[in-house]
């Protein structure tokens, strides 16, 4: 291929993946999910407390090959993973604002990668604490991480809102882990 033929298609790649400012996606509940929050038969309801992150890592919109992505309505990431949280729990029956246990968080990593310009796996990466309080005394404090990776193309409209969808998926996967664990569901128990 020679030299402006190549400049043309690079010229062209460029324009067709031109920079996009978008907030996540309003979060939808998993089906793994459901399934692990249905089968903990002797679980009580969560009311869903305050959560938190650096105001850097919080605030700061995730590039993704020019492009960026914004946490949730606030354009707060931490926002983003307690609407989650909620999400799940109401969709299980488990959401009681008046709950005697309480659930808190804190956002402690939130990356995402599409593979860059070269076709490669995109990657997420999402690290939460959680904290559960039984009528103001502490039952529960465990850090999860979701690690997520996804086949990425090289064409920027295909690349990008992979990785704004495959974010979703990471908090999904986070959620997931927080569910399974066996100390939640212990300290979750009536």
């Amino acid at each position: 291929m020679n030299a402006l033929v190549r400049s043309a298609l690079v010229a062209t790649l460029a324009l067709q993946s031109a920079c996009v400012s978008m907030v996540a996606s309003k979060y939808q509940p998993g089906l793994a999910n459901a399934e692990i929050l249905s089968r903990q038969l002797d679980a009580a309801p969560l009311r869903v407390g305050r959560f938190s992150a650096d105001p850097k890592l919080d605030s700061k919109p995730l590039n993704v090959r020019g492009s960026t992505l914004s946490g949730g309505e606030d354009g707060k990431f931490s926002t983003y993973l307690r609407d989650a949280l909620s999400t799940e729990l109401r969709t299980a029956g488990r959401l009681d604002d008046n709950a005697a246990s309480e659930i808190s968080g804190e956002l402690l990593q939130n990356r995402l990668n599409s593979g860059g310009a070269a076709a490669g796996d995109g990657q997420a990466t999402v690290q939460a604490r959680f904290v559960i309080k039984r009528d103001g005394a502490q039952v529960y404090d465990r850090t999860l991480t979701a690690d997520h990776h996804w086949p990425s193309s090289f064409m920027g409209p295909i690349a990008i809102p992979a990785a704004f969808d495959n974010y979703t998926a990471t908090v999904q996967k986070l959620l997931q882990q927080l569910f399974s664990d066996p100390q939640f569901e212990r300290a979750t128990a009536r």
